[in-house]
Formats: C-alpha cells, structure tokens, sequence
C-alpha cells in the first residue's frame, strides 16, 4: 500500500486510523509478516497478504 492509500479516510466510516495486522512465522515470535490492514474503527479491510 502507498503512503497516498495508507493516508486515505476508510469508505465506510470516514476514520483516518489503520492498524496492520501480522503473522507470527515462528514460535519466538521474532519474525513476521504482514496479515491485513484494517480500519481501527469500523474494521474494514484495506489490504491483504493474499
């Protein structure tokens, strides 16, 4: 996602506020990748690792 997209207020609520969501890769919880990034108030999803 762009810093211009990341930016961008949610479609459903308006909400500037994003959280990114990881994926542990590993049981010491050292490395991660990105899961989703979602809305922190209406919990729409932007983006997926899929």
């Amino acid at each position: 996602m762009k810093m211009e997209e990341f930016l961008k207020e949610c479609p459903v609520c308006g909400c500037r506020d994003k959280v990114v969501k990881r994926r542990f890769l590993d049981e010491h919880k050292s490395r991660t990748s990105m899961k989703e990034i979602v809305c922190e108030k209406c919990g729409h999803v932007f983006e997926t690792a899929d």
